[in-house]
């Protein structure tokens, strides 16, 4: 994952969206809903932050290091 590009996506329904990426359950998405996540598509080598319309820098570098390390969570 050295050759990564980045790009940011601000979504107003970031918790259904990151859910539903990441395969969570209804239950478990209506607990604790994602406040961003990180989509990687292998093809063109990019990794997709998702976020809502107010975020911070920790969730923020939290899924770009996803995007270089991988570790994705299921």
């Amino acid at each position: 994952m050295n050759d990564v590009k980045l790009r940011w996506e601000v979504r107003e329904d970031v918790g259904q969206f990151c859910a539903k990426s990441m395969g969570m359950g209804r239950e478990q998405a209506q607990i604790t809903p994602p406040v961003a996540c990180a989509v990687w598509h292998v093809v063109g080598k990019e990794c997709v932050i998702v976020t809502g319309t107010s975020t911070n820098h920790v969730a923020l570098g939290h899924e770009v290091r996803h995007c270089f390390e991988g570790h994705f969570h299921k």
